[in-house]
């Protein structure tokens, strides 16, 4: 297969209605003489006969050709020659998938919600890297056609626009109760299920789920706390006795909600969530208590690590990994989270105060910052390449949450499989940069391009 060509797709009125490039490019691509064949832009595929000549640096497409494969013009995009197939490719076409408010109109500015930045960003990257992208949301998606409908930038609005069916979809759909309609299930199910589409970060993790398969790889046992179900009283009272002090989780949560930490103290068993602290000398009470915060949602238990803290506050440290071009792993962010005072948990949207990792980690471990900062850069490393192993699909992107406890030893609190980026960062700008534009450098490189 030859390489990929970014190139600038313009209208015009070619020989034999089809597709006009200069000789140059044509033997760049090693595209026969006066081919007439499969060009394919996405899931549409269509005869066209290509003629070489013309301008440099511009590749121009009869209105018919374009109208046939949904290819909007003017447009810059990559162009390659597959030779085994006898298929040349214009591309890549990457949807970026989503959910759009119920009530809001094609035009409205803010189409997806409190996301509608952070797609506008995406967009924009893609647009300077040569993709056809586009925001689909499940509405959009209809199972038996080769294009979708889904909205691209137009100013400060979004515009209504029929693509083809993609070459890669970025699962961007902003919670779980989302993702579980049965239009986004339906949609998502039709995007793996098509030949040629790839798909990247599937969806939600499951703790309890996601602890199963991170506990049988060897690289990833050592990160990882004991884990068990909750399942009742007996679980509960068997592991407070074998670990002591002891944090519940609900295995969909996210951002620290309903977490609990239960321990035993002077003989009574102590339960708190959040900043309320309650206490009993029965079991039973506690039980009664946890179910009430448990509401038949599914929990984990974990043992209590005794995190290092600053000042009295646990810290942990969250690490933004993604891929990028050549699908190599890289480090986009990192930074320390230090829990508000009285706060179980270090999540900023829960009180949690943000520290460069240098600053906390010279302050907190003094000469010992050095080697710990090399333990948490080879864990994030370790981690992501195992999780790969791990997982059938393809990740992009994890948001990492490791922790250091009194000793010493790195632990893996959590993986998010849907990070969120903030638009305006009071962090490094660059950093900000490429976490928008890393995902879609990715989509390009799983495209083939």
């Amino acid at each position: 297969m030859s390489a990929s060509v970014k190139v600038r797709l313009v209208a015009g009125t070619p020989p034999h209605d089809g597709i006009l490039i200069w000789e140059g490019l044509r033997a760049q691509l090693g595209l026969p003489a006066d081919f007439e064949g499969p060009v394919k832009v996405g899931g549409r595929v269509r005869t066209v006969r290509v003629t070489a000549g013309g301008a440099r640096e511009r590749v121009v497409v009869s209105p018919r050709v374009a109208e046939e494969l949904l290819l909007p013009l003017p447009k810059t995009l990559w162009i390659r020659y597959d030779a085994q197939q006898g298929t040349l490719r214009l591309g890549p076409v990457v949807a970026i998938l989503t959910v759009k408010r119920r009530r809001a109109g094609p035009r409205s500015p803010r189409l997806f919600g409190v996301r509608n930045l952070d797609i506008r960003q995406l967009m924009r990257h893609a647009g300077r890297l040569g993709l056809m992208a586009v925001a689909v949301s499940p509405e959009g998606v209809h199972p038996d056609c080769d294009w979708i409908e889904g909205y691209v930038l137009s100013g400060k609005r979004w515009a209504l626009v029929k693509y083809p069916l993609p070459d890669v979809v970025y699962d961007r759909i902003q919670a779980r109760s989302w993702e579980r309609r049965p239009k986004a299930q339906r949609a998502k199910a039709f995007f793996q299920s098509s030949p040629g589409v790839k798909y990247f970060n599937e969806g939600f993790f499951d703790k309890w789920s996601l602890y199963q398969k991170m506990s049988s790889h060897p690289a990833l046992a050592p990160y990882l706390p004991v884990t068990r179900q909750l399942t009742g009283p007996e679980s509960l009272k068997a592991f407070l006795k074998e670990h002591g002090s002891t944090f519940l989780k609900p295995t969909e949560g996210s951002q620290g909600k309903g977490i609990v930490r239960v321990r035993r103290v002077k003989g009574m068993y102590e339960w708190r969530r959040g900043s309320r602290t309650h206490r009993t000398s029965r079991f039973d009470v506690l039980y009664q208590g946890i179910a009430r915060i448990q509401r038949r949602k599914r929990y984990i238990m974990q043992p209590d690590l005794h995190l290092a803290s600053l000042r009295g506050s646990p810290f942990d440290i969250r690490i933004l990994m993604q891929k990028d071009g050549t699908g190599t792993w890289k480090r986009t962010k990192i930074y320390a989270r230090v829990a508000a005072k009285g706060r179980l948990t270090s999540n900023l949207s829960r009180g949690g105060t943000g520290y460069y990792v240098g600053s906390l980690l010279r302050i907190r471990f003094g000469k010992a910052r050095r080697r710990l900062r090399e333990k948490i850069d080879q864990a994030a490393k370790t981690i992501v390449h195992a999780l790969d192993e791990v997982f059938e699909t393809p990740l992009g992107e994890l948001g990492l949450d490791l922790g250091i406890d009194r000793k010493g030893r790195i632990w893996l609190i959590e993986v998010n499989a849907k990070p969120f980026r903030k638009v305006v960062d009071a962090g490094p700008r660059r950093g900000v940069y490429l976490s928008f534009h890393r995902p879609m450098a990715y989509a390009r490189y799983l495209a083939g391009f």
